[in-house]
């Protein structure tokens, strides 16, 4: 069992989080995976200097991960004594220890607040995490034997002993029980798309969905992750001489989540640039009122996610759904003919008519319907 504890300095107090417990920590400001190997005059000794060790690396670990422009030296050169009083506790993730020496995996919780007033002062802008988690599936490939659910797949079991919901990109693996296997099974999880997993989705209030299929090779295996059935990564790893599954497994899912994280940078950078290119001030200016024309689910789906990456526009309120449309508010932070043009990028259509505003798909595929014509 993992303990969770607390800081008050480094002496902590336990509490247990369930595992159904809501997705409500920012756990942009948690930092996993932290290996500690310490060895004093005994263990307790050990435990404790290694800790602090470990809080020094999950500190800078943190500031690059969310920190952009301004002094970041000065945050990075700060002291335990100066952190302290920034970290809202640790978990033991595992550890272990004998009479001289303590090894440990540990995930320390900053407090937001407080690291985002540090952040102001030194002039730092500040990489904001995903909102929701990621529903994470875990293919697993041996041969012709396909995973997915199963309790003997491997590739679960070590997903399943960390906390995943760390980081910029948290991730949420799934029960695997009959209501998920009845969605998606290993026959075709390979082309999962967002309008196939909406259930679980829904199920686990998730933004969206992840397949990591790692197939097994001689020498070890290979990642690939897919989002919407498009690979966005895919890495060969070797297993070391001497390299249990345990620890071959832990080095490739650090990879994985560090691979989200750098992709998650890169995308927000971008769309950062993309922003103050079109002037856009951060602060909505005025919500417009607007009509989508949809064929199906699939074209809802596909308009919401283009307009989730379109600068000048805030996220979209869904008012009402039907077979043929769907009414929108969309909050702008730019003024209404730059957000037409940003749009335009995202091969979405913005126009008005007698009606009010209409927003269209025009790229090739999936597009969404023409609006109806009205009866007379």
């Amino acid at each position: 069992m993992r303990a969770r504890r607390f800081a008050s300095g480094l002496l902590v107090s336990a509490l247990l989080v369930g595992a159904g417990a809501a997705f409500a920590v920012d756990e942009s400001y948690s930092v996993s995976g932290i290996v500690i190997d310490k060895t004093a005059a005994n263990a307790t000794q050990a435990r404790d200097s290694g800790i602090a060790e470990g809080q020094m690396r999950a500190w800078r670990k943190l500031i690059e991960r969310i920190a952009v422009g301004g002094d970041t030296a000065r945050l990075l050169s700060l002291t335990d004594k100066d952190i302290a009083p920034l970290l809202e506790g640790f978990e033991v993730e595992r550890e272990t220890s004998s009479p001289v020496r303590y090894l440990g995996t540990l995930t320390y919780r900053f407090r937001p607040a407080s690291v985002r007033n540090l952040m102001k002062q030194a002039g730092i802008e500040e990489v904001r995490g995903a909102p929701k988690p990621m529903v994470l599936l875990p293919l697993f490939r041996e041969g012709d034997k396909a995973m997915l659910w199963e309790p003997a797949n491997p590739w679960r079991q070590a997903l399943s002993g960390r906390p995943l919901k760390t980081g910029l990109v948290p991730l949420v693996l799934p029960r695997g029980d009959e209501a998920d296997a009845a969605v998606v099974d290993p026959t075709n999880a390979y082309d999962a798309t967002p309008l196939k997993l909406d259930p679980l989705l829904r199920r686990y209030d998730s933004f969206d969905g992840l397949v990591a299929e790692f197939v097994v090779a001689a020498d070890g295996g290979s990642l690939t992750l897919r989002r919407s059935g498009q690979a966005i990564f895919n890495e060969r790893f070797v297993q070391n001489v001497g390299e249990n599954r345990e620890a071959y497994f832990d080095r490739i899912i650090t990879r994985m989540t560090g691979e989200l994280e750098a992709q998650w940078r890169k995308d927000k950078a971008a769309q950062a640039a993309a922003s103050v290119a079109s002037g856009d001030t951060g602060t909505v200016s005025e919500t417009l009122a607007v009509k989508v024309p949809v064929r199906s689910l699939t074209d809802w789906i596909e308009v919401k996610k283009r307009l989730e990456a379109v600068p000048g526009v805030r996220a979209a309120q869904l008012k009402a759904l039907s077979p043929t449309e769907a009414m929108i508010d969309l909050p702008l932070t730019v003024a209404a003919d730059q957000a037409t043009k940003n749009l335009a990028q995202r091969e979405l259509k913005l126009s008005q008519d007698a009606d009010g505003y209409v927003l269209r798909f025009t790229g090739g595929t999936g597009a969404a319907a023409p609006t109806p014509a009205k009866a007379p």
